[in-house]
C-alpha cells in the first residue's frame, strides 16, 4: 500500500550525549497513613501472569548480547497524560530490571495540551492536529497517542528531545516513528542513522545508530499536491535489555474515546507489549446518564480489541479513586461553590471490578487503596489532591505510582518465591 511519496531524503539530526544518563530519580514521597495499604494487592482473577514475571526474571540474569525487553504500555486519562504517576513505577522497574529506554512519547503540546516534564517534541514549521477527545479536534485521525500532527505545508520539521530536572537527557540509540500507514516513510535515508528492517506495521518506521544521543531531529518535504502526513509519537529506546514502560494519556478520555480511534490496538500490539495497564474511568464516574451496562460494553470495546492483538499481553484494569463534584448555591443572595463527593464513582468501580472477575482480568482496585469512602476529603486536606478535587498534585501522583510498583513487586516477588503468580 503506497499512500504518499516523500521527495528527497528525510534528515535525521542528532545531539549527541556523553556519558549516558544520570537518571533522575524523583523526589521521596511518604505514603500517607490513611491509605489502605493491606489492601494494596492485585486481583489476578484466575489469570495468568506467570509468562510476564517470568520475561521480568529473565532480565536478572542476561548474559548474551541480543537485548531483551520487557514492554508495558498504561493507557489512561489526564491522570496519565501528567506523568508522574508512570514515572514513578517506571523508574525503579527500570532501576531493577535495567533500562531499555524513555518509550513512547507524543506530541502534546503541538496538539495544544500539557506534556509530561521529562521530553519534547518541538518544530520550526506550523502543525494542525487531532485528539481523541472532542468533536472539534476530529479533522484528522489520531493514532496511537490519542492525537495526530500534521504539516500545514509540506516540508517536515520536529525535533525529539530527552530532558530531566537534573539537566541530563535520557540517551537512546533507537527511534521507532508512529505515522499514518504508509509504505514509503521515509523514501532515503542517510548514514549512519539508518532505517531498521525490524519494522513489522505500516503505521511505524524505525531507525538505529552506534552511540546515544538525547535529541533526534527529522526533516523533509512531501510531494507537492500529495495528502498531508500524520505524526503520532515516537518510541525513544537504548537498544538494551530492560523494560520499556510506554504511557498513553488523554486528559478527559473515556473508554470510548480510545475505542473510537481507528486500529488502536494493532498500534499498541506495535510495541509487543507483555503487560496493558487501563486507568480509566473518572471521566465517566462525571456522566450523569451513562448506565452500567453502556459502561460494561465500552470497557469490552477496547479490552477485547487489545486482547485479539494481543494476544501475549496480560491486561490489567485500574478502578478510579474517589472524586467529588462542584457545586453551587445561593445563600443569601451570595452564590457559595462547594464541593460533595462524587457517588457515581462507586458505580464505575463496581463495574471495572466485575468485567475484570468476568473475564478473568487482572484488577487493581485504586478506589479501596486510595482510602475508600471519603478518602478525596483526606487526600485534599493533606494535600495530594488539586483544587478541583479530581486530579492530584505532583506529590499525589507520586505516591499513587509508588503504591502500584509496590503491587506489581509483590505479585512478582510471590511469583518468584512460589514459581507461579498468584
Amino acid at each position: 500500500m503506497r499512500i504518499r511519496r516523500i521527495i528527497g531524503s528525510l534528515l535525521l539530526a542528532v545531539c549527541a550525549v556523553a556519558p549516558l544518563r544520570a537518571q533522575w530519580l524523583g523526589d521521596t514521597v511518604s505514603v500517607p497513613a490513611f491509605l489502605n495499604k493491606e489492601k494494596n494487592i492485585i486481583a489476578l482473577n484466575g489469570a495468568d501472569w506467570s509468562p510476564i514475571f517470568a520475561a521480568m526474571d529473565s532480565l536478572q540474569s542476561v548474559t548474551d548480547s541480543i537485548p531483551r525487553i520487557v514492554s508495558i504500555v498504561h493507557i489512561g486519562d489526564s491522570h496519565v497524560q501528567a506523568g508522574y504517576l508512570t514515572e514513578a513505577v517506571r523508574l525503579p522497574l527500570q532501576r531493577r530490571f535495567g533500562d531499555a529506554g524513555r518509550g513512547l512519547v507524543v506530541p502534546l503540546k503541538l496538539a495544544k495540551t500539557n506534556e509530561p516534564h521529562d521530553y519534547s517534541v518541538v518544530t520550526d514549521g506550523v502543525w494542525n492536529f487531532s485528539r481523541c477527545v472532542g468533536s472539534k479536534y476530529s479533522a484528522y485521525t489520531p493514532g496511537i497517542g490519542g492525537i495526530a500532527i500534521v504539516p500545514r505545508s509540506n516540508h517536515i520539521d520536529l525535533t525529539f528531545s530527552t530532558l530531566s530536572k537534573t539537566d541530563d537527557c535520557a540517551g537512546f540509540r533507537k527511534v521507532r516513528l508512529f505515522h499514518e500507514p504508509t509504505d514509503s516513510f521515509p523514501a532515503i535515508i542517510s548514514e549512519p542513522y539508518r532505517v531498521s528492517g525490524e519494522t513489522r506495521s505500516p503505521f511505524l518506521t524505525c531507525y538505529s545508530w552506534d552511540d546515544p544521543v538525547c535529541s533526534i531531529h527529522f526533516t523533509g518535504q512531501i510531494a507537492p499536491g500529495e495528502e498531508r502526513l500524520a505524526i503520532y509519537g515516537a518510541s525513544l529506546e537504548t537498544g538494551e535489555s530492560g523494560i520499556l514502560y510506554h504511557t498513553i494519556g488523554n486528559n478527559g478520555a473515556f473508554y470510548s474515546s480510545y475505542a473510537a480511534i481507528p486500529h488502536f490496538a494493532e498500534q499498541v500490539a506495535a510495541l509487543s507489549p507483555r503487560l496493558i495497564v487501563v486507568s480509566l474511568g473518572t471521566n465517566e464516574s462525571f456522566s450523569t446518564s451513562l448506565t452500567r451496562d453502556e459502561l460494561y460494553r465500552q470497557i469490552d470495546a477496547v479490552v477485547a480489541s487489545l486482547q485479539k492483538n494481543c494476544p501475549q499481553a496480560a491486561i490489567l484494569l485500574t478502578t478510579p479513586a474517589e472524586c467529588a463534584r462542584r457545586r453551587v448555591r445561593r445563600v443569601k443572595r451570595r452564590r457559595r461553590v462547594y464541593y460533595s463527593p462524587n457517588s457515581r464513582v462507586t458505580l464505575v468501580r463496581e463495574t471495572i471490578a466485575a468485567y475484570a472477575a468476568d473475564h478473568h482480568l487482572a484488577c487493581w482496585d485504586w478506589y479501596e487503596v486510595a482510602g475508600g469512602k471519603g478518602s478525596s476529603a483526606q487526600w485534599q486536606k493533606a494535600g495530594l489532591m488539586a483544587r478541583d478535587r479530581t486530579h492530584c498534585t505532583e506529590t499525589g501522583y507520586r505516591i499513587q505510582g509508588e503504591m502500584l510498583y509496590r503491587t506489581l513487586m509483590k505479585a512478582y516477588q510471590d511469583y518468584v518465591d512460589n514459581g507461579v503468580a498468584q
